[in-house]
């Protein structure tokens, strides 16, 4: 066992001093600042592009949700559009029957969201019109010329081309019998001649008539048909921008995009406009674009400056001539501290292009 050192008499202790310690407690003092920086800064970095992919994701289901029901707006509907077209003109969009497929309504400022209503059928069965056997008079059962394609649940519309136009719900399908199918019905209040058609829609909880709005910066949606209060789709929002893309001289070709406003080059293609336009001022819309300004999820306490943004550019160097262009601006007061990104997407209503050219 090793016994402890003892120094000399006379010889003299080394160890750190005063200064020494002084020194090394400001050299783990600045370490530590730097280290405490370097972690500030990359976390706020970690924080931004947190923030930006939020923004990204969100902008993506809300494109990826309106492009969906966008995309297949018209369908059912589309085929009967010239028949359609002779029904009454309402505001109510629950009792809509005429053959609108999207329906924006501008909000009057770059500024302010958008709003559209996309309507369109899900059957399967039938894809066209078919025409009474017999007339119904009011109460009895449509006789029609198609013993397949119906289901009890069915939403229909029938209408005489003459503008009394009703919708209701299959209750029963009869047995076919020489190319002829009797059709019961929750009453409906008209008499329909021999020479009425008939649209079927599909099961009826599933027919679309579905309203997108943004309050509050939160994206919502309506079951317009079902009459329920709107549903919360995601938040975030702050703008949403809707345009038509328009085929201006009938060749069967989008030729420019309008918001839907009066505009003395492209015409009224406001909401009030679409609803009582005739079949072939419908079939000129082609497309719809949409934009939209996404707010992220983390406060950013370095981004102070004001946001500025642009929807639906294009490469003229003189901007405007580029159709439907949107400029704005988001004050630093607003901003609060949150990062914002600009997305937007062209959807082409093919239901449209594939019925009508």
């Amino acid at each position: 066992m090793s016994r402890p050192r003892i120094p000399a008499p006379g010889a003299r202790e080394r160890g750190a001093g005063l200064v020494e310690w002084m020194v090394g407690v400001v050299v783990a003092i600045v370490t530590v600042l730097l280290v405490y920086r370097v972690f500030i800064v990359t976390e706020s970095l970690r924080r931004n592009a947190e923030s930006d992919g939020d923004a990204q994701q969100t902008a993506l289901f809300v494109l990826s949700r309106l492009s969906f029901d966008v995309a297949n707006a018209g369908a059912g509907i589309v085929p009967a559009a010239q028949d359609l077209a002779t029904c009454p003109v309402t505001a109510d969009l629950s009792a809509l029957l005429r053959p609108i497929s999207v329906l924006v309504t501008d909000s009057g400022a770059p500024d302010i969201p958008d709003s559209v209503v996309v309507r369109y059928a899900v059957g399967t069965g039938r894809a066209t019109p078919v025409p009474f056997a017999a007339a119904a008079p009011s109460g009895a059962p449509f006789s029609v010329r198609s013993p397949l394609g119906f289901l009890a649940g069915d939403l229909v519309i029938a209408f005489d081309r003459r503008g009394a136009c009703v919708r209701t719900t299959l209750t029963s399908v009869g047995v076919p019998a020489a190319g002829v199918v009797a059709l019961a019905h929750d009453i409906v209040a008209n008499d329909l001649p021999a020479s009425a058609m008939l649209v079927d829609l599909g099961p009826a909880p599933k027919v679309v008539t579905t309203r997108y709005d943004v309050a509050g910066g939160v994206l919502r949606t309506t079951d317009v048909l079902g009459g329920d209060a709107p549903n919360p789709l995601a938040s975030n929002i702050v703008n949403l921008k809707l345009q038509y893309g328009v085929d201006t001289d009938g060749d069967g070709a989008l030729d420019t995009w309008v918001p839907a406003q009066e505009s003395s080059l492209a015409g009224n293609w406001t909401s009030a406009a679409v609803l009582q336009a005739s079949a072939t001022t419908l079939a000129r819309i082609k497309a719809l674009r949409i934009g939209l300004v996404v707010r992220g999820e983390q406060f950013d306490r370095a981004a102070t400056r004001g946001f500025d943004w642009v929807l639906f550019d294009c490469a003229a160097t003189d901007k405007n001539a580029c159709p439907g262009r949107l400029a704005g601006s988001i004050a630093p007061s607003v901003r609060g501290g949150y990062h914002y990104r600009v997305y937007e997407t062209v959807v082409p209503l093919r239901n449209q292009l594939w019925s009508r050219g």
